[in-house]
């Protein structure tokens, strides 16, 4: 009988992606993302053997928020990022973008505003901020089968009620960046 429990590598990155299908993509749905409509977007299994999923929404004022989730081999976390731009032309509806390429969204200078949650919201000195220690988007250490499970469901519990209160780090973005303007394929505007 062993004493400690430890997940392999492919039940680790699993477990997360059934965290994001199961928390996090209805959450997001909860408050108007929907896929990426751009060709270049992923939504599931990678290049790599990973899982990237990217979902937008339009708000008013032509406002397109990206949100994109990382579950990544090799590591416990869940990385979401947000980003935001401001579209012209006018764009009204999310299927106006359908089919165009979304690369330069990813690419310098538009990539510069991107905000990991929960790690480049940060107030304060890092090491003594609440959320960085104990509200990251990540599998914490365990030793046992109890253990394991524990951190599954606190990992659970977090990331659905940050993505059901998503509007939160959209302020804080707000805050911290102002949206790039750019055309419908993300090709930086001068203001």
């Amino acid at each position: 009988m062993r004493l400690f429990y430890k997940a392999s590598e492919k039940e680790l990155l699993l477990i997360r992606n059934r965290i994001f299908h199961d928390k996090c993509l209805p959450a997001l749905k909860k408050n108007g993302f929907e896929q990426s409509p751009f060709s270049t977007a992923w939504f599931g299994k990678n290049n790599l053997g990973d899982f990237t999923y990217e979902l937008c929404r339009v708000r008013i004022d032509s406002i397109l928020e990206i949100v994109e989730t990382h579950v990544s081999k090799g590591d416990k976390w869940i990385k979401v990022y947000l980003n935001i731009f401001k579209l012209s032309p006018d764009l009204r509806f999310l299927q106006q973008l359908q089919g165009v390429d979304g690369l330069q969204y990813h690419l310098p200078p538009n990539s510069l505003t991107k905000m990991r949650l929960r790690s480049d919201d940060i107030k304060g000195m890092p090491l003594l901020d609440y959320h960085f220690m104990f509200g990251g988007h990540k599998i914490r250490s365990y030793h046992t089968k109890t253990g394991y499970d524990r951190e599954i469901r606190k990992l659970n519990n977090r990331i659905e009620k940050d993505l059901n209160n998503i509007d939160s780090f959209v302020e804080r973005w707000h805050e911290l960046h102002k949206p790039n303007l750019t055309d419908w394929k993300g090709n930086r505007l001068q203001d």
